[in-house]
């Protein structure tokens, strides 16, 4: 499992318009989840999550597909307009999901 995590600092206000820019216009394959969450001490700082049923090899082999990165351009310069800072941009592994 990989997942994507984002952190931005949007302009004061802009959470809507965020939220309709920061939606694809299709959806990667095997993506399985995304959330999004907010700061609760400063609002303007979210944070994205997505979760992608892939491994390593395969998740590198969609972000090298010219199609989904010409989707990604398009979201990318949507979301541009309401940005302030891009603090985070990368993805990890999942290597344990640990549940109480």
């Amino acid at each position: 499992m990989m997942c994507t995590v984002t952190v931005r600092r949007i302009k004061p206000g802009a959470y809507d318009a965020f939220r309709k820019a920061w939606e694809p216009d299709a959806w990667w394959p095997k993506c399985i989840r995304a959330e999004v969450l907010r700061n609760d001490d400063d609002p303007q700082q979210v944070m994205t999550l997505g979760y992608f049923d892939a491994t390593p090899e395969e998740f590198d082999a969609l972000a090298h597909d010219d199609a989904l990165l010409q989707g990604e351009t398009r979201r990318l310069e949507r979301i541009a307009e309401v940005e302030e800072l891009l603090v985070m941009n990368t993805t990890f592994e999942l290597v344990e999901d640990v549940r109480p």
